[in-house]
């Protein structure tokens, strides 16, 4: 298992550094970490290691993203009397063969990383002269980060409706890269690692992180000056940290430290005229439909538009396309909603029906008459896939603010920037929360455990041969998976 563990870890390095020649090192894997280890670019390339495994189709590139949450949440027609690719999902068939496989294969690569993270986290204390203080804190407060997402992520798949069963005992929290059974830890407890990782992520952050005094830095330095430390947004960044913590807080049910952490992202980062995460505008890229300037988080993945040409195409045939009826578009949306006319668009079937298509990770075409400007503007968001939004912090406001006109007030700067008229009435405010969730963030893997943590009894998918929108019934059995059979072997005595 060790050995299993340290090449995963070791592969991205072999890819990634050019400065250390990996193919001399002693082949003993505890000797190839402590060379791994023995100097700052060792460390960072470990550290980009984990990221760029996030993008697998396992995780990011893929299921916990576009496909296999998005299904759960009843988006796409994909029922078709098991035909189709993503049925026995859509159905919850949890003890299906390939779905168990699915999930198996989540568990493992999350706990894979987590051992990863480990591994880093360890090595900070014992190479802090090597990173120097700036260094120390991005990668430590960074790793810490990274570990409290993948856990957070483990328990909204495997954990219970925490309203209803805070306390069920649900999934291990491994906090050193010893590779031992771990006893499963009930809801609640998992949740205060998870903040208490994040809040001394945030800790080291709030030292070194060049975001907080000279933004996200999405561009590359100046000659000779290396990236190390820019792109700052597609790292676990100090606003990311918080923004993850007021997510993890809300569906934990941690209302006063959800509020608390949103009002901060808010608040330090949208000040009037000098936002770190602006909305976007619609006069400026008409591509950028993943509205790239508020992203306080994500995966860049060189192969993205493979997240389109797998799932969403209109090449692919009806087993295989993840499609969202046209009657449930057109109930989803206000018409003059920038995200139904800029991320959906009517195209034709491999049959010649005209439907409609999403088209949030369609490819951006850089044309050759482009000027310089258009093209790096293009290449600033044609390769990212969203993780965290600043929208979602205004969300999270207007859920927990108990002041009626700050909680409207939260919504209304969201539905403003997209083109929406603003809502007065305070009685509306939970439906057309609802109405955002599933508008914002389609495509990301979010909606179900917005369903999730809210307990919803009912939720509404499309009655694909009728052309009519209807709701599907839930149960705790369809929020709540059953551990991998790999894990609960690894506990049988």
């Amino acid at each position: 298992m060790r050995k299993y563990i340290l090449s995963f870890l070791l592969l991205p390095v072999l890819l990634l550094t050019s400065c250390n020649n990996w193919l001399d090192v002693e082949p003993e894997d505890r000797i190839m970490e402590e060379k791994l280890f023995e100097s700052r670019e060792g460390f960072m390339a470990a550290l980009n290691g984990v990221y760029i495994e996030m993008n697998a189709a396992t995780l990011y590139g893929g299921r916990m993203s576009v496909s296999l949450f998005d299904v759960l949440a009843q988006y796409y027609s994909a029922a078709m009397s098991y035909e189709h690719a993503y049925s026995y999902y859509k159905n919850f068939d949890y003890s299906q063969a390939s779905v168990k496989s699915t999930y198996g294969t989540i568990w493992d690569k999350y706990y894979n990383l987590i051992a990863n993270c480990n591994t880093i986290i360890e090595h900070c204390d014992k190479g802090k002269d090597i990173l120097g203080e700036e260094y120390y804190n991005i990668v430590k407060g960074e790793a810490l980060a990274l570990r409290a997402l993948f856990h957070f992520e483990v328990l909204r798949i495997w954990g219970p409706i925490f309203r209803e069963n805070p306390e069920m005992e649900c999934i291990p929290y491994a906090e050193t890269s010893k590779v031992e059974v771990r006893p499963l830890l009930a809801a609640n407890v998992v949740y205060e690692k998870i903040k208490k990782d994040l809040l001394e992520a945030e800790g080291y952050l709030a030292e070194s992180d060049p975001i907080i005094t000279e933004g996200p830095l999405f561009s590359a330095g100046a000659f000779g000056e290396g990236n190390d430390l820019r792109y700052r947004t597609t790292r676990l960044n100090y606003y990311a940290v918080q923004a993850l913590l007021a997510r993890a807080a809300l569906y934990c049910e941690d209302r006063a430290l959800a509020l608390e952490y949103a009002r901060k992202v808010v608040d330090e980062t949208q000040r009037e005229g000098e936002e770190v995460f602006p909305f976007v505008t619609r006069g400026y890229d008409l591509e950028d439909r993943i509205y790239q300037s508020e992203l306080l988080f994500a995966h860049y993945n060189l192969k993205r538009v493979s997240l389109w040409d797998n799932y969403f195409s209109n090449s692919l045939n009806d087993a295989g396309v993840l499609r969202v009826a046209d009657a449930l578009v057109d109930a989803m949306y206000e018409e003059t909603d920038y995200r139904y006319i800029h991320q959906w668009k009517k195209m034709r079937n491999p049959s010649n029906a005209e439907q409609y298509y999403f088209q949030k990770y369609a490819e951006v075409q850089i044309l050759n008459s482009d000027s310089e400007a258009v093209k790096e503007r293009k290449d600033r968001h044609r390769f990212l896939v969203p993780m965290l939004r600043i929208s979602e912090m205004h969300y999270i406001i207007a859920e927990c603010e108990t002041d009626q006109t700050l909680a409207l007030g939260a919504l209304n700067k969201v539905r403003n920037a997209r083109a929406l008229k603003e809502i007065t009435d305070y009685s509306l405010l939970a439906a057309e929360l609802e109405k955002e969730y599933q508008r914002e963030f389609i495509g990301e893997g979010q909606l179900f455990f917005y369903y999730k943590r809210q307990a919803k009894e009912k939720i509404p998918y499309d009655k694909s041969s009728w052309g009519s929108v209807s709701t599907v019934t839930m149960s705790t059995e369809k929020y709540v998976p059953q551990l991998p059979d790999s894990e609960k072997n690894n506990r049988m005595e």
